[in-house]
């Protein structure tokens, strides 16, 4: 089962930090070098020295960006600027965003969930990690003793029940936080009722959740658990059991997946002629006016396996899959059928590996870039600084909890959920 547990979290004291907004964050890792220094500008307390802290001259193992990020959350409860709530909560929380044109709400919560082994088969991933940035949140865990941003999960409830009961609660009421941040509304409310915390903690038994962002970090909390059980022993490390968790419906309409596009540097071939000859032996290829007449003809699509594309010589095209049967004998990876029929999976092993081969100019990391902005991956190209950029539909989130139902992992950048959680909303300290 998922054990969910209220926790007393540290929040910002709006009565010494006026401005919310100025001390809040997106995740880290989608902050961009120039972001991370507009958000170091925007307030001395802003929750990304915690998160994203600078490297200086003379660090070393005593002294660096991840004992300062400890010493600042001390320093701001000494001030005031953050202080521990007295009781324990759920944190009941509601972005609101425009999509489409259309105002969207999506609800959920905020708590500790139980940390749970691999084998368990209770919290499944859906994407690989990497080193690096698992080393990174080590040591800021390791440091801080906090979990500083929640992790994202998903879970199915397709009767709302949770969903229900977090409506209610906020029903007529307001918010403890209601801060903008890019054009989306964050609020929060504090949920103290031991009785309707109960009953959500009923509806998660025997219930997988799925990670939707923060891999890393859950597993980073996973391996801090282990190494603080070695050193302090399994009774006295319970309080290092637990990780902070943001928890929305899979089955809300609300729970939105944005597409990351990719544009190719280096293509290898001259003139679209050449690129064409090659694709047509497996797609029918059509040229459309402009960019907009391709997104409307990929989403009018409404299946899998068409992509746009846009080339050096400034034209847009809509590329469809002739026979789906191909892809059995192309995608030898051992995984299975729903892995196979991703469209990153498609793009990848198909259009980029065996049709123009990509790699062959250069590893995929330095020949591909990875952007969600459709303007900024038809500059690049228009520029002349890349070849060509691909267009295709977002994973949908039933994928995503079938992908990690059979044990697999998606392509790299298969998923961007939206809008992100903010981190500085509050926080687990243990």
């Amino acid at each position: 089962m998922a054990k969910i547990l209220p926790f007393k979290g540290t929040l910002y004291d709006k009565k010494v930090v006026k401005d919310l907004e100025a001390v809040m964050s997106p995740p880290y890792d989608v902050i961009s070098r120039q972001m991370r220094e507009e958000l170091y500008r925007s307030n001395s307390r802003n929750i990304v020295r915690v998160i994203l802290g600078k490297e200086a001259r003379g660090d070393d193992s005593k002294k660096n960006k991840y004992t300062r990020a400890a010493d600042l959350i001390n320093k701001w409860r000494r001030e005031g600027a953050l202080k521990d709530d007295n009781k324990p909560a759920i944190y009941i929380y509601e972005e609101d965003y425009l999509f489409k044109g259309h105002l969207n709400k999506r609800i959920g919560f905020i708590s500790l969930m139980r940390i749970e082994d691999p084998a368990s088969g209770m919290v499944l991933p859906h994407e690989y990690t990497f080193s690096k940035p698992k080393e990174d949140r080590l040591n800021l865990i390791r440091a801080t003793k906090a979990n500083t941003s929640p992790i994202f999960c998903i879970y199915q409830d397709d009767h709302n029940k949770v969903t229900k009961i977090l409506k209610s609660h906020i029903a007529g009421t307001q918010p403890i936080i209601d801060a903008c941040f890019e054009g989306v509304a964050h609020k929060v409310w504090r949920f103290t009722d031991p009785k309707a915390i109960n009953s959500i903690q009923k509806e998660f038994v025997n219930k997988q959740v799925y990670i939707a962002d923060g891999h890393h970090r859950y597993e980073v909390a996973l391996a801090y658990r282990n190494e603080m059980r070695k050193r302090l022993g399994r009774d006295k490390a319970k309080k290092f059991d637990n990780v902070m968790v943001y928890f929305s419906n899979l089955a809300d309409d609300n729970l939105v997946v944005f597409s990351t596009y990719r544009v190719v540097r280096k293509l290898g071939v001259k003139s679209w002629e050449e690129a064409r000859k090659k694709l047509s032996a497996y797609f029918d290829i059509k040229i459309v006016q402009n960019k907009d007449k391709m997104i409307r003809e990929l989403e009018r699509s409404g299946d899998s396996f068409v992509f746009g594309a846009y080339f050096k010589n400034k034209k847009f095209y809509i590329l469809r899959l002739k026979n789906e049967k191909v892809l059995d004998d192309v995608i030898k990876a051992d995984k299975s059928r729903e892995w196979k029929r991703l469209n990153v999976t498609v793009l990848h092993s198909l259009i980029f590996d065996r049709i123009l081969q990509v790699e062959k100019f250069a590893s995929n990391d330095k020949n591909i870039i990875y952007t969600r902005d459709e303007d900024h991956a038809i500059d690049l190209v228009g520029k002349g600084e890349c070849d060509i950029s691909f267009f295709q539909l977002p994973t949908k989130v039933s994928q995503v909890r079938n992908i990690a139902r059979n044990g697999d992992r998606m392509p790299h950048k298969s998923t961007y959920f939206y809008p992100k959680l903010l981190t500085g909303l509050v926080i687990n300290r243990f």
